[in-house]
């Protein structure tokens, strides 16, 4: 059982970085619209208090950051990939659905990776099962560089995960 005083700080850390959250994406800074995001992190911070995995995302915030640009380059260049298939004449594609075990542990880190293939034009994830993910990819070559490639090792380097 946490501490009395460790629960409330980690109460108002994630209220705190969850607000703040809200602030940068909502733009609106009128007294009404900080009130309902204050009103809106408060229920998120109550709801989570117990929460590991919340626990989790916060110690990891700092890395993630650091991933969230690496990612966005990533889709960039996966547009630019599929308009180039797109675009080209003969529409050279070899859809594949390939199963691979990327070494992560955690459901954060599995959920981080699955949606960050999803976010990248070109592939799917259709399904986790256990540790194996089932990917839908536009051509084979991407299906072979998201099996071989670093996305896995950057969010296993997110949550500090163990080597194995």
């Amino acid at each position: 059982m946490p501490r009395r005083g460790g629960g409330r700080n980690r109460i108002v850390l994630v209220f705190a970085v969850c607000f703040l959250f809200w602030l940068l994406l909502s733009g609106h800074y009128s007294p009404l619209y900080l009130a309902l995001g204050a009103l809106a992190a408060a229920f998120v911070a109550v709801v989570n208090r117990d929460d590991e995995s919340v626990s989790d995302l916060l110690r990891a915030f700092p890395r993630l950051a650091l991933y969230v640009p690496w990612l966005l380059k990533e889709i960039v260049v996966a547009n630019l990939q599929v308009a180039r298939i797109i675009l080209h004449p003969r529409l050279p594609i070899d859809p594949v659905v390939l199963r691979f075990r990327p070494p992560l542990s955690g459901d954060l880190a599995q959920t981080l990776l699955g949606n960050s293939i999803t976010l990248t034009p070109g592939t799917i994830t259709l399904d986790i099962e256990g540790d194996e993910f089932v990917v839908h990819a536009l051509t084979a070559r991407a299906g072979r560089d998201l099996v071989e490639g670093s996305m896995a090792a950057r969010v296993k380097a997110v949550f500090s995960e163990p080597a194995g």
